[in-house]
């Protein structure tokens, strides 16, 4: 019998990758660097203004390139610290500190094994910084898994934008769109993505969030693992 689905396309952080680890390693080296006080509000202001730059970058009114420049300037000022430092050369010893991860989430890596070895065609789909990213896959053991890696700084578009979906659709091997499942975290990137082109969708729902109006994913998991029975379906 065919499979239902022959594809799937995986976000990278906080599907695949564990962002959260990934990210509070890599501030707390920042923090040692420049004698940030290391304290939990100051780590979760971070998280905060990171979040909300990366969804001002989702609907085009920021691009990375200005994120780098801006990001630790408004989190020095958030938090009352004063830095000598250039605002953009902290962010990129913060980024060489990032792309020492490659944590994964519990599950991942045999998810993807176990998809692969059964022949299914796995892709990645992430917003992230290019060089941080494909070092962060490698380190984590997945990028074998995978046939490509679709970064949208590559692409020149954003998820969810449906260029940046066009892009992909038409890279990969798949042409018939109902094989094509879709697993994120990000009801802003990844899912409203996939709505916009019409891919099946998988949320990812860490948090145990309630669903807000103007989103459908076909599918709701709270663990990566449930992904399998999803797709193997």
């Amino acid at each position: 019998m065919s499979k239902k689905y022959t594809t799937v396309l995986f976000d990278a952080d906080n599907t695949l990758l564990d962002f959260d680890m990934d990210e509070r390693c890599a501030l707390k080296s920042v923090m040692a660097l420049y004698g940030v006080p290391e304290t939990e509000e100051n780590i979760k202001t971070y998280s905060q203004i990171n979040l909300s730059l990366w969804k001002t970058i989702e609907t085009g009114e920021l691009t990375k390139e200005e994120l780098k420049r801006i990001r630790f300037g408004k989190y020095f000022s958030a938090i009352g610290f004063h830095c000598d430092t250039d605002p953009f050369t902290v962010n990129e010893n913060y980024l060489s500190f990032l792309s020492e991860g490659g944590n994964t989430l519990e599950g991942a890596a045999d998810l993807c094994r176990e998809l692969k070895e059964k022949g299914y065609d796995l892709y990645i789909v992430t917003n992230g910084i290019a060089s941080t990213q494909k070092k962060r896959l490698t380190k984590s053991g997945l990028l074998p898994f995978f046939t490509e890696v679709f970064v949208s700084e590559t692409i020149g578009h954003q998820k969810p934008k449906k260029e940046y979906f066009d892009y992909v659709l038409s890279h990969i091997n798949e042409k018939d769109i109902d094989k094509i499942i879709l697993v994120g975290d990000s009801l802003t990137s990844d899912i409203k993505g996939a709505m916009n082109a019409g891919i099946t969708c998988v949320w990812l729902n860490l948090k145990g969030q309630e669903l807000p109006e103007g989103y459908k994913p076909d599918f709701i998991i709270g663990d990566i693992k449930e992904a399998g029975e999803i797709i193997r379906k």
